[in-house]
């Protein structure tokens, strides 16, 4: 009879191991399902609520392969902040996005961290297009780096950028 018993505990063990198993499969299996789903989800919304770049306006821009690139002499001006001499900036759609790029070079004597900066795109009349933020990358003295960033908003008719470092 203790023999008969142990088995069937035995049994029983194993059964609600292995039930135990598949619900924790499927658990897992519906949990990534959801995230995967919610990421599409998340990303068609925000092709829903993103501004289109409008490619009717090429007030400092022309377009060029499908794609708007600011012509803007101003922009093309080297900008400083802090010792930071901002070169080389391209202004451009990709894909329907925009996106800033740009050389940064430290003359300072000493090494620069690295930091937030904010990105005022200007438009002709001096008022404000759009704020975006970047990061600056750590840079030793004397040497270069990238900035890259990118946003759904259309700021690439704009005639000039400020930079500013984040509090």
């Amino acid at each position: 009879m203790k023999k008969k018993s142990s088995v069937l505990l035995i049994i029983i063990i194993v059964i609600a191991i292995i039930v135990g198993f598949i619900i924790y499969k499927i658990a897992k299996r519906n949990n990534s399902k959801n995230i995967i789903e919610g990421t599409y989800i998340s990303t068609e919304q925000m092709k829903e609520q993103a501004p289109l770049i409008d490619m009717t306006n090429v007030e400092n821009a022309e377009i060029q392969n499908g794609e708007k690139i600011n012509t803007s002499k101003k922009l093309e001006e080297g900008k400083e902040i802090s010792g930071l001499i901002i070169t080389n900036i391209k202004l451009y759609t990709q894909s329907g996005i925009s996106n800033f790029y740009a050389t940064v070079e430290n003359k300072t004597g000493k090494d620069f961290k690295g930091g937030i900066v904010n990105l005022k795109f200007i438009n002709n009349d001096g008022s404000i297009l759009a704020n975006v933020e970047a990061v600056l990358p750590p840079i030793k003295a004397k040497n270069s780096a990238t900035i890259n960033t990118s946003t759904a908003q259309d700021i690439v008719n704009a005639s000039d950028v400020e930079i500013e470092f984040m509090p």
